[in-house]
């Protein structure tokens, strides 16, 4: 860690590995499902599809909690706020570009953590289930 450091990358040493995990994908999920869902750059999503953000935002949230993450809906759209309007995620280019998207991995994920501590995520088991439709369609 020191020769990072050195190297000048901040570095930080967590313990808990599930929690850094949720960390990420509690931010991860609903940026590649709502911008490949709605075919828009993250300002567009913030915008036009705030609602359904904030909804999302709220399950994943709950879900990271109860997996041992303190992550929150206001922390998550804090970081949604500041990251550049014009970001896609690369789920959204693999969709457009017709490649298989990484659904399981990221939405079947945090569907079968919802589902494994009780918590009812029911915008975002519908997010999976139209991207997987429309995989279905294109493949």
């Amino acid at each position: 860690m020191a020769l990072l450091r050195q190297a000048g990358l901040g570095v930080t040493v967590r313990e808990d590995e599930s929690a850094m995990l949720w960390d990420k994908l509690a931010f991860l999920a609903p940026f590649a499902l709502l911008t490949t869902r709605h075919q828009a750059d993250v300002g567009a999503v913030r915008d036009r599809h705030r609602p359904e953000l904030l909804t999302v935002l709220d399950e994943i949230a709950a879900v990271a909690r109860a997996a041992g993450a303190s992550v929150t809906a206001e922390g998550l759209l804090s970081f949604f706020e500041r990251v550049p309007g014009t970001m896609r995620s690369s789920m959204q280019r693999d969709a457009e570009a017709g490649r298989p998207l990484e659904l399981d991995a990221i939405g079947g994920a945090v569907l079968r953590a919802g589902a494994a501590h009780g918590i009812a995520i029911p915008a975002t088991a519908r997010l999976v289930a139209e991207l997987a439709q429309s995989a279905k369609r294109v493949a």
